[in-house]
């Protein structure tokens, strides 16, 4: 089984927005699996609390792309904004390089702790690396781990439980798009503890995250995320 890079996470085109559905300019963008893996695509999330209160938001784009889905590497750059829209650092630009395939297996390297912490809660949560291609409803997805290297601190991104609920159209400020929903449950070991979360995905083939909801340990909805704008640069 092929695995996918990404990160819960396109072409040199514009896109076109009519009567609340996507419409590309090119078809031929990168839909093996539900994560962006096409250099040139840039998506924009943001984030709400359990009350539906805007508490941030943040940009990826794919920056580039080697190899193959089994085994290759991907480059995002990330940008982060407060509630307000404001930047949330001087330089704004976290990078991500993921590797996929080797010894170590899904590798996603980041090199600023500090920036890291602080938006971890921001970013898209999940593993859309070892999403199969091919989904069915009721199907349950192997467990999938991502090690991440931040500097010299290391921790391990652990998925199970695992399942496809089901699959229909889901409209965001993006577009309308074919999704399908993955529950998992999410736990983050770090030197310091570990942390549990259950994850429910709307995945688009090509897109990844188009919308999901974050879950706390004791089943309390702690932040949702949508996706609002995809274009090509």
């Amino acid at each position: 089984m092929n695995r996918i890079i990404s990160l819960s996470t396109a072409l040199s085109a514009a896109v076109i927005m009519a009567a609340g559905s996507l419409s590309l300019s090119a078809q031929d963008y990168d839909k093996s699996g539900f994560c962006p893996i096409t250099k040139g695509m840039i998506l924009e999330y943001v984030n709400y609390d359990a009350d539906g209160n805007r508490t941030g938001s943040f940009m990826m784009s794919v920056r580039s792309v080697s190899g193959t889905l089994a085994d290759g590497t991907v480059v995002f750059d990330q940008h982060f904004f407060d509630e307000d829209g404001k930047p949330l650092f001087d330089d704004n630009n976290l990078p991500m390089e993921v590797t996929v395939g080797g010894e170590d297996g899904t590798v996603s390297r980041m090199s600023d702790v500090g920036k890291v912490m602080k938006v971890q809660d921001i970013m898209s949560k999940g593993d859309a690396s070892s999403i199969p291609s091919g989904l069915s409803t009721g199907m349950v997805i192997p467990d999938g781990t991502i090690k991440v290297r931040i500097g010299r601190i290391s921790a391990t991104i652990g998925t199970k439980n695992r399942q496809v609920l089901g699959q229909k159209d889901i409209t965001v400020p993006a577009g309308t798009f074919d999704c399908w929903l993955v529950r998992e449950e999410q736990v983050t070991r770090q030197p310091v503890g570990s942390r549990t979360e259950m994850i429910e995905t709307w995945y688009a083939a090509g897109i990844g995250c188009v919308r999901q909801a974050v879950y706390d340990r004791k089943g309390r909805l702690d932040h949702t995320q949508e996706l609002v704008s995809v274009r090509f640069e």
